[in-house]
Order: structure tokens, then C-alpha cells, then sequence
């Protein structure tokens, strides 16, 4: 292989890594204050989320959730339905005490509720990590395997997946 050759394929290899890395999140941050308490701010690694996994307990890394069994076929036929309807909101909700709206944005079903007292969730569920926790349930055995969902979430874009805020204490996750 000559020079020429042999630096184009470097090149081009970096350039696929720098791609990759840019538009796949590396890193899980959970971010938690609490009313009267500190803030944490816990950048989890997905290679360290993944590792934990592999040496935690066996009741950690598969949750039996036999009830989840009747309602699989539902669940898959939603998610396709999701996957072709165009972004939307589907559902809004709006009284005195709450507020919630059910909608479909950027490849994600979100949902959005805030109550009377100003408690407020703002959740994101990426379509294809509710496609890939599908795939991770074993009806046979109703075991949910906790390690496909930490690889779904790897897939996730950049961005908030969930943020909570209730009086003074905030979560906020976020791919990134």
C-alpha cells in the first residue's frame, strides 16, 4: 500500500470516529439538587454503566415484570404507528390543577405535566429506545434485561430525557 493510500484510509477512518463521537452520546449526566441538601452532578460513562452491569447482581441486571407479557403485541403496534406518524401532539390536557401534554417530537414520544403546586416532569423517551426496551422483555420468561436498555440509551441523541422538578429538588438526565 503506498503512502497516498495508506494516509487517505487514516484520514478517513478518523474522520468516521470524529463523526461517531460527535453524534452519539458518550456520557450519561444525572444532575440532582435537592431542597435542603447539595447539588450532585454524576457524569456516568455508558462503558462504566455497561461494566457496572455486567458485575451486578442477577436480580439487578433482569427485573421480572411477568405483568408485562399481556401487553407486548400492544405496545409493539403502538411503536409502530409512533415511528410513521409525523410529529404531533396527541394529547393536552388542561384544567385548574394540571396540565400535561402527550406529543411526538424529533423522533420521541414526550411527555410534559405540571401540577397545581408547580411540580413539573418533562420526560423524552426516544422512540427507538422504547423499540429497543421492547426487544430487551423476554415474554417467556418476563424478565426485562437491564443491559439492553443501557445499550438503547447509547443510540439516544444528545439531549434531556428527563427533568423533574418538585418544590425545591430537581433531577435533570441528560444523553450528552
Amino acid at each position: 500500500m503506498n503512502g497516498f493510500v495508506a494516509g487517505a484510509a487514516a484520514l478517513a477512518l478518523s474522520a468516521v470516529l470524529v463523526v461517531a463521537a460527535a453524534t452519539q452520546p458518550s456520557v450519561l449526566v444525572v444532575d440532582v439538587t435537592l431542597e435542603d441538601g447539595p447539588r450532585l452532578v454524576a457524569p456516568v460513562p455508558y462503558a462504566v454503566a455497561r461494566a457496572g452491569l455486567a458485575l451486578a447482581p442477577r436480580d439487578v441486571r433482569q427485573l421480572e415484570i411477568p405483568e408485562l407479557a399481556d401487553y407486548m403485541d400492544d405496545l409493539r403496534e403502538v411503536l409502530d404507528v409512533l415511528q410513521d406518524t409525523p410529529d404531533e401532539t396527541f394529547v393536552e390536557i388542561e384544567g385548574p390543577d394540571q396540565h400535561v401534554v402527550i406529543s411526538k417530537r424529533d423522533g420521541a414520544l414526550r411527555v410534559m405535566a405540571v401540577d397545581r403546586d408547580r411540580a413539573r416532569v418533562d420526560l423524552t423517551l426516544p422512540l427507538g429506545f422504547l423499540a429497543s426496551a421492547h426487544d430487551a422483555y423476554d415474554r417467556e420468561t418476563g424478565l426485562l434485561h437491564t443491559g439492553a436498555l443501557v445499550r438503547a440509551l447509547r443510540s439516544s441523541p444528545r439531549g434531556s430525557l428527563l427533568h423533574l422538578v418538585d418544590g425545591g429538588t430537581e433531577v435533570h438526565v441528560r444523553a450528552w
